[in-house]
């Protein structure tokens, strides 16, 4: 049974209570670690010297950032794949979604909404802080697309990683219970999913592969703990 003390959310058709203190657990321990892993990223890299990481970020530059020809071709492309990870359109998909999740009533999906929700919102705030914090200048390379802001982490790629990579996750647990041998979809769908938002900011010369590394861990560190609420929310 659960506990009393615990902060409920009742569900309003069929009376199940959501308990919520899992995921306000789970949502602090991820906005630490999230933000840990950028400050730990970052600490190596100035570990390593400003000659070492930026000599990284050249050679892997060089294998995405695309010559004249072949980046007129495909930047309609890479465009439209970056805009996905855009603000607008990712608040689009969290109201979409959680809106989805909420109006089935049910106790597992009114948490799927709330996930989907503290995701959106704590991913962006959480990179224009540490934005604010390290302050490091856009790639000296012809940018593609019109950027403003810093740009370490990236906040393309940590709304990639920690918002829709959430989605995914919610994707394959809810096929886990009806499709056993198609589990590995959505996570595979994911991936490849998440890696040409990040690849699209380094191939239009708006960041350095580090930032959308950076953004990438982040991400990864959120979902990875959210994934935990999630769970023990559902007992």
């Amino acid at each position: 049974m659960l506990r009393n003390s615990k902060p409920l959310s009742s569900d309003p058709k069929q009376g199940i209570p959501v308990p919520m203190q899992p995921l306000l657990k789970y949502t602090l321990l991820a906005t630490l670690l999230s933000a840990a892993m950028v400050l730990l990223l970052a600490g190596i890299g100035a570990w390593m010297g400003p000659n070492r990481i930026l000599k990284l970020d050249d050679w892997i530059q060089r294998l995405f950032y695309l010559d004249s020809e072949a980046r007129l071709l495909l930047l309609p492309y890479t465009s439209w794949i970056t805009a996905i990870g855009s603000f607008k359109i990712s608040a689009l998909a969290a109201a979409g979604f959680a809106l989805l999740c909420f109006v089935q009533r049910r106790a597992r999906t009114t948490i799927y909404g709330y996930v989907i929700c503290i995701s959106f919102a704590m991913m962006w705030i959480l990179n224009t802080l540490l934005k604010e914090i390290f302050q490091r200048n856009r790639p000296e390379i012809e940018h593609l697309l019109a950027v403003h802001g810093y740009s370490y982490p990236s906040g393309h790629a940590m709304i990639s990683m920690g918002f829709y990579g959430m989605l995914f996750v919610i994707w394959a647990l809810e096929w886990r219970q009806h499709h056993t041998f198609k589990r590995w979809l959505p996570v595979m769908l994911g991936v490849l999913f998440i890696l040409f938002i990040g690849l699209s900011r380094i191939m239009l010369g708006v960041h350095y592969p580090t930032d959308v590394l950076a953004g990438f861990a982040s991400g990864l560190i959120w979902v990875v703990c959210l994934l935990q609420g999630i769970k023990q929310a559902s007992r």
